[in-house]
């Protein structure tokens, strides 16, 4: 079996993706911390919390071991690679072939130059101004969705 493919690997790897995002996370004990995950360690899936709540209280960094976690939940939905990649190809007449996604890196990658996450745009030139673009029209759009979800 390939590396790539053991469920250890795919369980890092998803988890690795919520990196930077607000997460709960439910202890063995019941207690609810609220925060942004900053790392953790892949074998014994330790976290490091910033910007935490704790009900009412608050903390700048929470360490959390493992073996107390209980559940984590993810309230905020992953970047859409694959919509980014649509988006690409038809505002910029791609051929598929030109817009490829890598989603172990979290990343689309446009005419083998450019680079683009959910962070921004690598390169620089007439495409990549090309590309960022697109991809702020496309940010821009997806925070018009997100305001509008929250006024239902």
């Amino acid at each position: 079996m390939s590396t790539t493919t053991t469920p250890k690997w795919i369980f890092n790897k998803e988890l690795s993706n919520l990196i930077g995002k607000y997460i709960t996370v439910i202890t063995t004990t019941d207690k609810y911390f609220e925060g942004k995950l900053k790392t953790y360690h892949p074998d014994t899936f330790d976290l490091c919390l910033t910007n935490v709540k704790k009900g009412e209280e608050a903390y700048f960094k929470v360490f959390l071991r493992g073996n107390v976690i209980s559940e984590i939940l993810i309230s905020e939905q992953p970047f859409d690679l694959q919509a980014l990649a649509n988006e690409l190809r038809t505002k910029l007449n791609l051929l598929d072939a030109d817009v490829k996604i890598f989603e172990d890196a979290r990343m689309v990658q446009v005419l083998n130059k450019v680079k683009v996450s959910e962070k921004g745009v690598e390169g620089t030139g007439p495409v990549a101004d090309r590309v960022r673009v697109v991809f702020d029209e496309f940010m821009e759009s997806l925070e018009e969705e997100e305001e509008e979800e929250e006024n239902y």
